[in-house]
């Protein structure tokens, strides 16, 4: 090819490019063809969220590796006393004890996890801690907050009077010479058996006291109970013998309780507050029947009306405000819990529990606080397109307690022969039923009032 007929080319291809771009596309081709009641129009509307306060009395508090206790005051929610409960078991097992073993000592040392303050500055306050033997058979089919009550343990304490923790990296219980020779008593067949040893030996509850003085503030202790050991010497003859005990975390029952005084913040009328705390505390609620009502009687009162099945969400968000901190103080704000988000309650014949909406798995789903906007957002488009949809009334079962959330993330791998093959990452959200943090959110009387913001197009008949 010439150089000319390469010019020649070039300034073809050239003004070929520059007629194509200027040919104009008509978009409204086909326009006609779409059936009038298939055009959906997208729209955005805000309604009021009716917010309530209400109390999780029946919280599940079975958490093996966050087992504690403690007491902590708030100005707000008033003082959360928790205590910690779990089964032990002896180390070895058919071991016997020996004729007439007289007893040393009995001890445990327990290494903490962690600690939940207010303030740093009373991270080594001091406690009493309190040791009760449990009287009452520990089933895992009840194992709320709500049913572990003075009736279920021994109000004579096993742990000897005088037990002072100053939140240090251990604790160190000495226990009374009666419960080390009540452990001594143990016969063949519950020493041979840790379900038989558990069956006379209910398990041990950890409590406390907070020392008087102390008006504001305290300390929740979290136990290390995998490394936590007690351990038994006594003598029998001139020998000396060690018996060791483990916590049974693994296959026994091991849970918290609390006992909080928020009960007062308890409302099913607007407040100009919505309180949320942690443990078995205060929860806010979505009210949906009335939420619902709203959203139908806005649709109803269109033209022409639009029945409530007839509104699709593409996208639903309850949205939280909070105050902001005042004088830059942000002491509240960072107490609050991480991440919350909607959960449904679920009642069946032996349980009560609380189950995250699907919704948190989504992109973007919100939980987290917002501190440029001062507020908790969350997604809630499936729950609330559900109840739209659905023929039967919507009643108190269908609202939405704000409750505290974690992630957890596992691996999934498979082998076959010396090949392993690596299936990715599962993650699940689960209800915190561990942690203490509490914060107070706008109710629907505050400037700043809870709302829902829908996304939504309307399907034409």
């Amino acid at each position: 090819m010439t150089v000319r007929a390469s010019r020649l080319l070039l300034s073809g291809s050239i003004t070929f490019l520059f007629l194509s771009a200027c040919v104009p596309v008509d978009n409204r081709m086909g326009q006609d063809f779409i059936p009038t009641n298939q055009i959906l129009s997208i729209n955005t509307r805000e309604f009021q969220a009716p917010m309530i306060t209400c109390l999780a009395d029946s919280m599940y508090m079975a958490s093996p590796s966050y087992v504690g206790f403690g007491a902590i005051h708030s100005p707000w929610f008033g003082t959360t006393v928790v205590g910690g409960l779990v089964q032990y078991a002896p180390y070895s097992l058919e071991e016997d004890y020996g004729q007439d073993p007289v007893v040393q000592s009995l001890f445990m040392d327990i290494p903490m996890s962690e600690f939940m303050v207010f303030d740093q500055d009373e991270r080594y306050i001091p406690q009493n801690v309190f040791v009760y033997k449990i009287t009452k058979d520990l089933d895992n089919l009840e194992v709320y907050s709500s049913s572990f009550n003075e009736s279920c343990y021994d109000p004579i304490p096993v742990s000897k009077s005088g037990t002072l923790f100053l939140g240090r990296d251990t604790l160190r219980i000495e226990f009374t010479d009666s419960f080390a020779y009540e452990l001594l008593q143990a016969d063949s067949s519950e020493r041979d058996s840790s379900a038989a040893f558990t069956r006379r030996y209910k398990g041990l509850y950890f409590t406390t006291e907070t020392m008087p003085g102390v008006e504001n503030g305290g300390r929740i202790n979290y136990m290390d109970l995998s490394s936590a050991y007690m351990y038994l010497k006594y003598k029998v003859g001139d020998a000396d013998s060690l018996l060791t005990y483990y916590m049974n975390t693994t296959y026994g029952i091991s849970y918290n309780t609390a006992k909080h005084q928020s009960e007062a913040l308890i409302s099913d009328q607007p407040s100009k507050y919505i309180y949320y705390e942690g443990l078995s505390g205060v929860k806010p609620c979505l009210d949906m029947p009335a939420l619902i009502k709203e959203i139908e009687d806005w649709g109803l009162a269109q033209n022409p009306p639009v029945p409530r099945n007839r509104i699709l969400i593409s996208r639903a968000e309850l949205v939280l405000p909070i105050e902001a901190p005042q004088n830059e103080d942000y002491t509240l704000a960072d107490l609050a819990p991480a991440s919350l988000y909607p959960c449904k309650k679920a009642v069946n014949d032996t349980l009560t529990y609380y189950t995250v909406l699907g919704d948190i798995y989504n992109d973007n789903p919100g939980g987290t606080l917002n501190r440029t906007k001062w507020e908790y957002s969350f997604e809630i488009t499936s729950h609330l397109q559900a109840m739209l949809k659905q023929t039967e009334p919507c009643t108190q079962k269908d609202n939405l307690w704000i409750m505290s959330t974690i992630k957890s993330e596992s691996s999934s791998s498979s082998s076959y022969y010396y090949y392993s093959y690596s299936s990715g990452t599962t993650t699940n959200y689960y209800v915190d039923n561990y942690s203490y943090k509490n914060v107070v959110l706008n109710g629907n009387l505050s400037s700043r009032p809870p709302y829902v913001r829908i996304t939504y197009a309307v399907l034409l008949e």
